[in-house]
């Protein structure tokens, strides 16, 4: 089933110009690494959605196998009142397939662990399994009584505001009042189930700026040749960036980066376009009038559209 935390997405905290993954429980910083991302999904999908308490979640608990030489850590281990493990949850990449060989890994760390339940996750899927009388079998996991996790709050009722968005990397720089909230409510809306864009991190080595092009990304196809990879991006300068990658026959073939500050100031130099091996300057706003008439959802939907008109 789609993961619960498939729309959440972990803190960034910039920590001499490198953007470090920021963990809300244990208040400390990490390197940015698929697993970690992962898991601090989970934790911002647990602290938005649920009233599971910040006190009985347990990260990297040592976990120690008769076959393994050194002790393992399970990811993330959720207490029950009693202070008992309730829940496994084993996180994986979300380049990581699930398939039963890694189920069969999450099972042996719950020998040990002993918790009645196990959610095995990559953050774009979940699997469910429930622990009864040393057999494992596959749930559902649903809203019953019975199932371990309430849900307090739907998805489409977070209050995602700017510094929501700025605290995880996808927004920063000064805006007017209206723009700001137009800004939010665009990326809100961009990360909302209303789209059925596929999601994932993209991890560039390298980038033409001076921030790096590190995000989560929806990827609309444009035909069966092309297809976009679009995100939002914050510079830790302090400045708000709309990306565009476009990908031809499984090659990226363009790149554009439109600079959201100068665009809501009429700066005639408002974007950057990279494509066959030149650079332009362009004038975003004769193409993309994004702040003009205020926020729209149709605009954030038909994005594809729009930016398509910077590569013909």
């Amino acid at each position: 089933m789609k993961s619960k935390a498939s729309n959440h997405f972990p803190q960034i905290k910039t920590h001499d110009n490198e953007p470090l993954l920021f963990n809300p429980i244990l208040k400390k910083r990490f390197k940015n690494r698929p697993e970690e991302r992962v898991r601090l999904k989970w934790v911002e999908y647990l602290n938005h959605q649920t009233d599971w308490p910040k006190s009985r979640l347990g990260f990297e608990a040592p976990v120690k196998l008769q076959q393994e030489k050194n002790n393992l850590r399970a990811d993330l281990i959720l207490y029950s009142r009693q202070m008992k493990p309730e829940i496994l949850i084993e996180c994986k990449a979300e380049s990581v397939k699930l398939t039963n060989a890694v189920g069969e890994q999450a099972a042996r760390y719950n020998q040990e662990v002993g918790a009645p339940y196990i959610c095995l996750t990559n953050g774009i899927t979940d699997f469910w399994y429930k622990v009864s009388n040393n057999s494992v079998s596959a749930i559902e996991a649903t809203s019953g009584p019975d199932f371990p996790i309430k849900p307090t709050k739907k998805f489409s009722e977070l209050n995602r505001d700017f510094n929501y968005w700025q605290d995880r990397g996808f927004c920063a720089g000064n805006f007017t009042a209206t723009d700001k909230e137009m800004l939010y409510k665009s990326i809100s809306h961009f990360w909302s189930d209303a789209l059925d864009w596929r999601q994932t991190y993209l991890d560039f080595s390298s980038s033409p700026f001076e921030f790096g092009l590190q995000q989560y990304y929806r990827i609309p196809v444009i035909d069966n040749q092309q297809k976009l990879a679009i995100s939002f991006i914050a510079n830790p300068a302090g400045s708000t960036h709309l990306i565009a990658i476009l990908n031809k026959k499984g090659r990226n073939h363009a790149l554009l980066a439109i600079h959201l500050n100068r665009l809501s100031e009429d700066h005639s130099n408002s974007a950057t376009l990279f494509q066959s091996g030149e650079m332009k300057k362009i004038d975003a706003g004769k193409h993309f009038t994004f702040f003009k008439h205020g926020y729209s959802e149709k605009l954030i939907e038909q994005l594809p559209h729009y930016l398509m008109r910077f590569f013909v």
